[in-house]
């Protein structure tokens, strides 16, 4: 080989090292754009997610917080309660903190648990209720750990739903952070869940949606139906949750009130910082709730229906998961153009830069 033609060759092949690393960068950006896997994605439908809801856990949740006789805010059972529920979330291998505050003198203390996000840039959710309880003859009293307040309906029945939530979607990842918490002292004035909304306003967490659970056991006829309370007349989450009873032809007749009326549960102070909220409820008359044993020692599991409280918790489940497909496809729809930009100005960089060799190689 003579010293010209050994010179063009390693002109050549320079070039084709060039034009193969190019290439290998375009396709390394095109998969690192490429969206996140959702839950599908790994394995587990949204249907088999659905699957997942079971109605005797939920019912078997209600009956360990019933059985601590009461879970009065002044009453020890309360904090036992909170580390039962606290060992429910942690066996789900969640991170699980307490939140400590004070009413009246008596330590009281919320139960956080954590579903992190793949992206902490993404507004979070969260799926609460209150698991403190207490009857109409205890609400002006320091009745002592004697007084009997089971709550059943109010609410083990909304905690057990979230617990219930945070047991079928612990395995999964989603872009956005999902909270599953329980407030103490709401029978007090809303205690733990104003503590919990201050903090995390302070901290500046963004909320895509929240939904509280309160009271949704109770079926005072032959259907089942529940209430869904919201600030204003538009709510993603409300309207996802309709949907998802259509798309799996859940037995629920649900009914929308709009507007801050009603603000005597833990979403209220959610709405007073702007977040967005929804609470849901059995069915009621005349603004109250049917259950005609709530607030007194008689409110216990087995005036409750499984069917209600599974379907309740299945349609907030497909409401969820339905937020997160529409999400995930926005992200998507978005990578295929940027992709392909990609792609075309590194396709012309290379066509460019083998134009230039050949070009050079024909002058000399």
């Amino acid at each position: 080989m003579s010293p010209s033609t050994d010179h063009d060759w390693l002109k050549t092949r320079r070039s084709s090292h060039q034009a193969a690393w190019a290439v290998f960068v375009s396709v390394s950006i095109v998969l690192v754009l490429a969206p996140p896997s959702s839950a599908a994605a790994s394995g587990t439908s949204d249907q088999d997610l659905m699957d997942r809801v079971s109605g005797e856990r939920i019912v078997t949740t209600v009956t360990h917080l019933q059985d601590f006789g009461s879970r009065a805010y002044f009453s020890n059972s309360t904090w036992n309660a909170s580390i039962y529920i606290h060992d429910r979330f942690a066996e789900l291998g969640l991170w699980v903190t307490y939140q400590d505050f004070q009413v009246l003198g008596h330590p009281q203390r919320n139960v956080i648990a954590v579903l992190n996000g793949t992206d902490p840039t993404e507004p979070q959710y969260l799926f609460g209720a209150h698991y403190d309880s207490i009857t109409m003859d205890l609400l002006d009293s320091d009745g002592g750990d004697d007084a009997v307040a089971p709550g059943a309906d109010d609410d083990a029945s909304g905690v057990a739903a979230t617990i219930e939530l945070a047991t079928v979607l612990h395995d999964q990842e989603f872009n956005s952070t999902v909270k599953f918490v329980a407030f103490a002292a709401e029978e007090t004035g809303l205690n733990g869940s104003f503590v919990f909304v201050q903090k995390e306003f302070d901290d500046g967490v963004e909320y895509a949606d929240t939904v509280i659970m309160d009271m949704i056991g109770y079926r005072g006829s032959d259907r089942n139906k529940a209430f869904i309370f919201r600030d204003t007349a538009e709510n993603s989450f409300a309207e996802s949750t309709q949907n998802g009873i259509y798309s799996y032809g859940l037995n629920l007749s649900l009914t929308f009130l709009s507007g801050t009326d009603y603000g005597y549960s833990d979403h209220y102070p959610f709405w007073a910082v702007g977040y967005p909220s929804i609470m849901v409820i059995e069915d009621l008359i005349g603004g109250a709730p049917s259950n005609p044993y709530y607030h007194t020692v008689n409110d216990t599991v087995d005036h409750l229906s499984e069917e209600q409280m599974t379907v309740i918790t299945k349609a907030l489940l497909a409401g969820f998961l339905s937020l997160q497909e529409t999400a995930e496809e926005e992200t998507a729809s978005s990578i295929p153009i940027l992709a392909l930009a990609v792609i075309v100005v590194m396709a012309v960089a290379i066509i460019t830069s083998l134009y230039l060799i050949t070009r050079r190689k024909a002058v000399e």
